[in-house]
């Protein structure tokens, strides 16, 4: 990931302890987190860990409401990418694979 934020931005942030930090569409979309999944944040040993709660999160919105007009419905989506992520060692793994498989990018 590329850093995007200047030393004075991430000061203001760290200063201004009263409004929330805005996480912009665009940063999110760099972490290959959907921007309109739900997301968990974590705060450990000094760093802010930003996670999407489903695998959906992880899915461009275009390839989901593509498959809404096949027919399927995310709950429907979720669980057969859940599964496959599963018995392919996690998300990134399955991922790869599909990648190698097909020579698509997500």
């Amino acid at each position: 990931m590329k850093n995007t934020n200047t030393l004075s931005e991430i000061r203001e942030y760290t200063v201004n302890m009263d409004n929330p930090i805005v996480i912009s569409k665009e940063l999110l979309e760099e972490a290959d987190i959907n921007p309109n999944a739900n997301i968990s944040i974590y705060l450990k040993n000094g760093y802010i860990l930003i996670k999407p709660i489903s695998i959906l999160g992880r899915i461009p919105e275009e390839l989901l409401l593509f498959y809404e007009e096949l027919g399927f419905s995310r709950e429907l989506v979720e669980e057969v990418l859940s599964k496959y992520a599963k018995e392919a060692g996690g998300f990134n793994a399955l991922q790869k694979k599909l990648t190698e498989n097909s020579n698509m990018k997500w």
